[in-house]
């Protein structure tokens, strides 16, 4: 499953230099076709215990990072535009606001599960 994806990934960055970028992204959407339809018609189990415990523990330490990053960042960044010292590149105040819509969903995503019925 992880190699059809692989070759898709590896194969849209040589026929987007090669061919060029739309056969690129055509090559990528076909391995991720093949990532989901090996996931989806498999029988066998993808994912044991241990799997799913590793998976958590990373998800976790992936919020925690985003978290501080955020938490330390955004009010850093804000005082040093305002002050004149740096000035914030707007990918970077882009990305900032994409890790803030990612605990948004993460929060609503929770609150859902946490009061389903």
């Amino acid at each position: 499953m992880v190699a059809v994806l692989a070759v898709g990934i590896a194969g849209s960055a040589a026929a987007s230099r090669l061919v060029g970028p739309v056969v690129g992204v055509g090559i990528y959407w076909a391995g991720v076709l093949g990532f989901v339809t090996v996931w989806q018609r498999t029988g066998v189990p993808l994912q044991d215990e241990r799997e799913r415990a590793i998976e958590r523990w990373a998800s976790t330490k992936t919020l925690l990072v985003a978290a501080v990053g955020l938490v330390t960042l955004g009010p850093g960044l804000t005082v040093l535009d305002e002050t004149g010292v740096y000035e914030v590149p707007p990918i970077v105040e882009g990305a900032l606001l994409g890790y803030a819509l990612l605990f948004v969903v993460f929060g609503l995503l929770y609150l859902a599960r946490r009061y389903q019925r």
